[in-house]
């Protein structure tokens, strides 16, 4: 199935609202039938409307694309918010979307290269082989033999991240702490910007393909002369998505190899090479045959600041040995001020955060297996209670949201992992 993606903020509005309100109209008809139901009967109509809302909600937010895409793909990670059925079908927002028609992928290649796909490769399959929020990718085979994969720009896409971004500020606005979420809207904006610029990702990938060192993991190379600022051209690697992976019952000891493999990639980034791959849905990893890691999608990367980089392990440190002191002074350090009452905020909202933080650190080895539940998100609610804090740094944007996400791919893999040594 092919679509087109709807550029103007009408036809995008049109869309998003269709879903709204049939979703609305099916929660209306179980509210009127559920009085003359019986429980089991209940649960089975909730069940399947669950079911049927959730494949609304993907196909508008397939078609919609761009920053509604990227959001579906958080939602995807946050298994408590949303009822299995819509988890599912987000999850699928990864790596899954329904392919752009193939009139336009040739518009694309044209309008960069001047020649048609046939010209320039000596293979191209029309049909995207993986589609995402951003762009879709298709196998091809330069001239020399060399297998590629060839990701393309949906059309429009720069034009609709800023319309997007003032629908979902309008929503932070009635958030607990509207001032840190408008401040990590405003950050956001400024990654997405540079998401769609390919030119970047690609200097962004020949830069980790160089830095990165962490064992077993592997980043394509850079096709430079069939890259684009639309077009985006790398080696063709061979590896699974996390959930065909998991199909094929991997040991446990290569489920732990394999988280080992991109958490050590995640340390090594925020304490040495101060460079963070940012987008860590599960559809950006590749689990190869060999026990590799094959990073893909270099579009949001962060710089980490030399002074974060030393002040997080200290950080963490400071949670561990439970001192407030140590801890505000790192705070502080970047640029972060807690209000007055120091002593309350602490006992109530940082030390039992600290301890939820800190525990895979107070061990040699952490069992995502073991700790299922260990992401659940009512660990993290308190954080919103801090209405003295009006900043955070920057870099805690990315760098929590891709720790989170790479939890959330730790914990599907049931994994037992080293932590604590990375740090301290």
């Amino acid at each position: 199935m092919t679509q087109r993606v709807p550029e103007r903020a009408l036809e995008r509005t049109r869309v998003a609202g269709k879903a709204a309100l049939r979703v609305g109209l099916g929660h209306l008809g179980y509210r009127v039938k559920r009085p003359f139901l019986s429980a089991d009967r209940s649960r089975e109509v909730h069940a399947a409307l669950d079911d049927r809302n959730a494949r609304l909600l993907f196909d508008a937010v397939s078609q919609l694309r761009g920053t509604a895409l990227k959001a579906a793909q958080l939602l995807s990670m946050e298994v408590e918010l949303l009822p299995e059925a819509y988890r599912r079908e987000l999850e699928k927002s990864c790596h899954r979307v329904p392919s752009l028609n193939r009139v336009l992928v040739r518009k694309v290649l044209r309008e960069e290269f001047g020649q048609p796909p046939e010209a320039l490769f000596a293979e191209f399959e029309p049909e995207a082989f993986a589609a995402a929020s951003l762009g879709q990718v298709h196998a091809a085979r330069l001239h020399d033999g060399t297998p590629v994969a060839v990701k393309i720009q949906y059309p429009g896409i720069h034009v609709t991240i800023d319309s997007d971004l003032k629908l979902l500020r309008q929503l932070a606005r009635a958030m607990p702490n509207p001032r840190l979420a408008l401040q990590s809207l405003e950050e956001i904006t400024s990654r997405l910007h540079e998401e769609v610029d390919y030119g970047r990702e690609a200097a962004n990938t020949r830069w980790f393909r160089e830095h990165v060192t962490s064992t077993g993991v592997r980043v394509p190379p850079v096709i430079g002369h069939r890259c684009g600022a639309r077009v985006l051209t790398t080696g063709r690697v061979n590896g699974l998505h996390l959930d065909d992976w998991l199909d094929t019952n991997p040991a446990q000891a290569a489920r732990d190899r394999a988280a080992q493999q991109i958490y050590d990639m995640f340390v090594l980034s925020c304490r040495q090479t101060r460079r963070l791959h940012a987008d860590p849905n599960p559809g950006n990893y590749l689990f190869g045959t060999d026990g590799t890691i094959t990073v893909i999608d270099f579009g949001c990367v962060k710089d980490i600041s030399p002074t974060f980089a030393e002040t997080l392990p200290k950080l963490l440190a400071a949670y561990l040995d439970d001192d407030p002191d140590a801890l505000f002074a790192a705070y502080g350090r970047l640029g972060m001020h807690h209000g007055n009452d120091a002593d309350k905020i602490y006992r109530e909202i940082l030390r039992p955060f600290g301890r939820w933080l800190t525990a895979p650190l107070r061990q040699a080895h952490f069992d995502f297996a073991k700790n299922p539940d260990y992401t659940a998100l009512a660990n993290l609610r308190r954080l919103s209670r801090l209405s003295a804090l009006d900043r955070i740094a920057d870099e805690f944007i990315y760098v929590d949201r891709t720790l989170y996400g790479l939890y959330k791919i730790f914990e599907r893999l049931g994994a037992k992992l080293r932590m604590r040594d990375r740090w301290l």
